[in-house]
C-alpha cells in the first residue's frame, strides 16, 4: 500500500480593502498573490493597487513585488495630486535594503541595514512575510509607499477581532509605537491582513478587508494499492 500525495496548491489569493480616513470611506485596495512552487521554497508574487482621496490629494499607487526563502523584492509607482515618484527596494543576502527613490527631485540610492528594517509595509500583504511581525521588540519598518522608516517598539501579539461584513474575525494584533506616532495590524491564522492603521501623507490611513481570506488548501492523501504503484505529484 503506497500513498500518493495529491498537492492541490491554490495558486492565487484576492483580497480587498476599504481604506478609511477619519471614520470615512475615502477609497479601495486590491491585493493579488499568487503562489509559485519552487525547489528551493514557494515564491510569492504580489500585486497591490490603492485609490483613496486623501487629505493631502487623491492618491493611486500601484505596487508589484516577490519574495521567496531568498530575500524579496518591491516596486512602489505613487501619485499623490500632481507628483509622482517611485520606489525600487532589493533586500539583500543579510537582511539589509538597496533603495533607489526617484520623484520631483531626482534619482536618489540608499542602502538600509539589517539592524534598521526588519519588515516592509508590503510584507503586510504576503503570507509568507506576516510571519515577521513575531519579533517583537524595537523594530524598523520601511514604507514600501515612500522608502522612508518608521522606528518604534512592536508589542507581542495579542488575541483580537475585527468586524468584517458586521461579524467579528479572530486575529492576532500587532501594535508599533514610535516618536514619529503609531501604528496597528492585525492578521488571521494564515498570514492574511485584516486591518491595519498606519499614519501616512500626513495623515492616518486605516485598511480593512471586505470579506474574511479563505485558507489556502493544499490537497488530499489517497491510498493506492496494487503492484508498480507508485508516488506521484500534480503539476504545479
Amino acid at each position: 500500500m503506497l500513498l500518493v500525495f495529491a498537492l492541490a496548491f491554490a495558486d492565487e489569493s484576492t483580497l480587498t480593502y476599504d481604506v478609511v480616513v477619519g471614520g470615512h470611506d475615502v477609497g479601495d485596495r486590491t491585493v493579488t498573490v499568487r503562489y509559485l512552487p519552487r525547489e528551493d521554497g514557494e515564491r510569492r508574487i504580489l500585486s497591490v493597487l490603492t485609490k483613496a482621496d486623501l487629505p493631502l490629494g487623491a492618491v493611486n499607487c500601484r505596487q508589484s513585488g516577490q519574495s521567496s526563502p531568498r530575500g524579496a523584492t518591491f516596486t512602489t509607482s505613487i501619485q499623490v495630486g500632481g507628483a509622482v515618484s517611485e520606489v525600487q527596494g532589493i533586500e539583500a543576502p543579510d537582511g539589509g535594503w538597496q533603495l533607489v527613490i526617484a520623484d520631483n527631485d531626482g534619482v536618489h540610492e540608499s542602502t538600509l541595514k539589517a539592524r534598521d528594517v526588519h519588515f516592509t509595509t508590503l510584507d503586510l500583504f504576503d503570507p509568507g512575510r506576516t510571519r515577521l511581525l513575531t519579533d517583537a521588540g524595537p523594530v524598523g519598518v520601511l514604507v514600501a509607499e515612500t522608502g522612508g522608516v518608521l522606528t518604534g517598539t512592536l508589542s507581542a501579539g495579542e488575541a483580537t477581532t475585527v468586524k468584517i461584513g458586521g461579524k467579528p474575525v479572530p486575529g492576532t494584533r500587532y501594535s508599533l509605537k514610535g516618536e514619529a506616532g503609531s501604528a496597528e495590524f492585525v492578521v488571521d491564522s494564515n498570514g492574511f491582513l485584516l486591518s491595519s492603521d498606519l499614519a501616512l501623507f500626513g495623515t492616518t490611513v486605516r485598511s480593512v478587508v471586505t470579506h474574511a481570506p479563505e485558507a489556502r488548501t493544499f490537497g488530499t492523501i489517497e491510498v493506492v494499492d496494487g503492484p508498480g504503484a507508485g508516488t506521484s505529484e500534480t503539476e504545479l
